[in-house]
């Protein structure tokens, strides 16, 4: 590695290192407003608190990457522009892309890491942290209506509710995908359901098989028809999120839902974005380099207010791409990618345009 790489990644990562302290302690601080009322009002023992803010650090950290990425090239490039030695750099033939190039693969690396995070640590956290908070929630009167529950018996057979009355022990829009042992499941539906004790009796439903080909072999209404269940799905535990699955469950779970007609544009925007959301730290520093060069002589105030204008826009966008792509009005890869591909696009005309100088 050449004394200029090394002096560039040196600049680039104090502040790196710097922004992620500083944006965690930020994004934390609303938490430890709420568990301090939990500790001292609600008689929650500390310990407990304690694990739960450790457990929601990892996804805490995968959004502040792109800050701290972008935080990072700003202020390193902001410190050399005000002292000049970005001027010597260029007046000695260096070129803008040399320069660059060491902070790109920064970046890179940067973007792969916080994948890993995301995939392999994120969704584990979050399944902690939601038991936690479910044993302490457990201590509350149980919620009237859950909305989009989604769970496993022992028979092989997985459960999607869009909604559940716990009070009244009443589930609408039943999808089951009962796994047997010919090569496709059997799919059954009904309108509604109610469950005694660990019986749960089906209204108006409809059963599908389908052949080896995929091509539906029988069909059958009823009226009513009773399952028996290994658990209660009013307490269950087995229930995950998006954010509690990785890639590769949520895609079982999405062509699961698919098969059986339900819709998964929520889900495969989720699913999308465990690939977008890593992606940001790269397109924040392709982005940030060039817009970082205006401020010649601003050097750190201009890193900041460069920061915060760009993160604050992107993640407007990403916020609405976001409801666009779960509520079906836009494809789910669309609204996963438009940010990063927008932002990516304007990054490499002002890097060629820079580039050119």
């Amino acid at each position: 590695m050449k004394i200029l790489d090394r002096y560039l990644l040196k600049e680039s990562l104090s502040p790196f290192f710097l922004g992620i302290a500083g944006f965690i302690l930020v994004m934390t601080v609303d938490l430890l407003f709420t568990f301090v009322d939990l500790i001292i009002n609600k008689g929650i023992p500390a310990g407990a608190m304690g694990q739960l803010l450790i457990y929601k650090l990892p996804s805490i950290l995968v959004l502040t990457f792109p800050v701290a990425t972008l935080f990072g090239v700003a202020m390193c490039l902001g410190r050399l522009s005000k002292d000049n030695e970005l001027a010597a750099l260029r007046t000695s033939g260096i070129s803008f892309l040399r320069i660059s190039a060491p902070v790109i693969i920064l970046a890179v690396f940067i973007s792969l890491s916080s994948f890993i995070v995301n995939e392999k640590i994120v969704p584990y956290s979050n399944q902690r942290s939601e038991k936690i908070i479910r044993q302490i929630i457990m201590k509350q009167p149980l919620p009237e209506i859950k909305e989009n529950i989604f769970f496993k018996d022992a028979y092989n057979r997985y459960f999607y509710v869009k909604k559940l009355d716990a009070k009244h022990k009443t589930l609408e829009n039943i999808l089951i995908y009962e796994i047997t042992d010919e090569r496709l499941p059997r799919v059954m539906s009904a309108q509604n359901a109610r469950l005694d004790n660990l019986v749960l009796h089906l209204n108006n439903g409809v059963i599908h098989k389908f052949d080896d080909n995929g091509h539906l072999a029988y069909e059958a209404n009823f009226n009513e028809m009773a399952l028996n269940l290994n658990e209660d799905p009013l307490t269950t535990a087995d229930y995950k999120s998006s954010q509690e699955m990785d890639s590769k469950e949520l895609s079982t779970q999405i062509k699961t839902l698919g098969k059986i007609g339900a819709s998964t544009n929520a889900l495969a925007t989720d699913l999308f974005m465990k690939y977008s959301v890593p992606l940001t730290p790269f397109i924040f520093a392709l982005i940030g380099l060039p817009l970082s060069l205006p401020g010649l002589k601003s050097g750190r105030t201009w890193g900041l207010i460069l920061t915060i204008v760009i993160m604050f826009t992107f993640y407007v966008f990403a916020s609405v791409f976001r409801s666009l792509g779960r509520g079906g009005i836009m494809p789910p890869l669309m609204a996963a990618f438009f940010p990063q591909m927008l932002f990516g696009f304007l990054g490499i005309i002002l890097f060629i345009k820079e580039g050119a100088k």
